[in-house]
């Protein structure tokens, strides 16, 4: 009687190890697998802890020193900051800024979360600074100036002190402070730039300015 026959790879050690082989690699590649989602999964959920707090300072109140700090300001910008809310009044918004020539849209977006405007009746308190103390405020002396004044200095002065002069007035004045802007004064007589002041003026003005 014969016996029945086997198949030849039946019970072979190879084919035991094969098999062993493929389930310990799919094992390995789930293991790595979770590792790599695990170590994905930070990082995308990750959110910056660290935020600086920047301080905010008064657009109505805040000198020209404290204007300058601002980014992208600078001398040029705050003198025409000061010289518009000097010369216009207060701002009422930080959009107001627009008045200012030299500033747009996309300065404005980037100054609007570092300046604020105090509510009415408060301009009489300290403004915020960022790091240099503002200057001590010095009374103006009412009226036109008169014969043995300290002559004003046309490259310092704000709009108050050049209405002072004879023949100056407001709009003039705006404009004086527009042009130092543009090209600081040289000599007294590099007033006669400023339009609206012609030789007339430039006479009665002489004896009462100076340049610095």
């Amino acid at each position: 009687m014969s016996l029945p026959s086997i198949p030849e790879n039946a019970g072979s050690p190879k084919a035991g190890t094969r098999e062993a082989q493929a389930i310990l690699g799919l094992f390995l590649a789930f293991i790595v697998g979770l590792l790599c989602r695990d170590a994905i999964r930070p990082q995308a959920g990750a959110r910056p802890t660290n935020v600086v707090a920047t301080p905010t300072l008064d657009l109505n109140r805040s000198p020209q020193q404290e204007l300058e700090l601002l980014p992208g300001v600078g001398p040029v910008l705050a003198e025409k900051i000061v010289a518009e809310r000097e010369r216009s009044g207060p701002f009422r918004t930080v959009e107001d800024l627009h008045r200012v020539p030299g500033i747009g849209d996309k300065t404005v977006d980037r100054l609007r979360p570092l300046l604020t405007i105090a509510p009415p009746g408060t301009l009489d308190e300290p403004p915020a600074t960022l790091e240099r103390k503002p200057p001590a405020v010095v009374p103006m002396k009412a009226g036109k100036i008169q014969p043995g004044e300290p002559p004003i200095d046309l490259n310092a002065a704000d709009a108050t002190e050049l209405m002072r002069l004879p023949g100056i007035g407001p709009t003039t004045a705006a404009k004086i402070i527009d042009e130092r802007v543009r090209q600081r004064f040289a000599t007294v007589d590099d007033l006669m730039r400023v339009k609206g002041i012609g030789p007339k003026t430039m006479e009665a003005v002489r004896r009462y300015v100076c340049v610095k």
